[in-house]
């Protein structure tokens, strides 16, 4: 054997197992990629997961608060409502109509009643009942 044919075959083997090694290199390669494309996916995944928590969160949080001050301002429409309706009711009332004794030392007097006050007294034992009426 000579030395260019030695040298040939250790140039061929060289040659394979650089061959060998770029394969191997490359099917490692290609392994590495897979792993972090799923390790990707995954991540992309949870954090999608974790926005469209928040964000459904939020809304819900949106949901509530609109529908929470819509009842606060149909309850304070109902509320001026019947304010109003008292407001008549007092307008009607003739102020001479509801009449107390006053006993003063030397005599006894009719004077005018304090309407506002069995108003508000009617107001809180009936306001339930007139809400009733009105808002059926």
């Amino acid at each position: 054997m000579s030395l260019e044919s030695i040298l040939d075959h250790i140039i061929e083997q060289a040659d394979a197992q650089k061959d060998k090694i770029i394969q191997e290199a490359k099917q490692q390669a290609d392994i590495i990629m897979l792993s972090a494309q799923q390790e990707a996916e995954k991540l992309y995944r949870e954090i999608i997961n974790k926005e469209k928590s928040l964000y459904e969160a939020g809304k819900q949080k949106l949901i509530v608060n609109a529908r929470l001050e819509s009842r606060k301002k149909v309850l304070a429409m109902k509320q001026a409502l019947i304010s109003e309706a008292f407001k008549e009711l007092k307008s009607e009332i003739k102020k001479d109509r509801f009449k107390k004794q006053q006993v003063l030392p030397d005599k006894v007097k009719d004077v005018p009643e304090d309407i506002d006050f069995y108003l508000q007294k009617i107001r809180r034992d009936n306001e339930t009942e007139i809400a009733k009426i009105l808002f059926v």
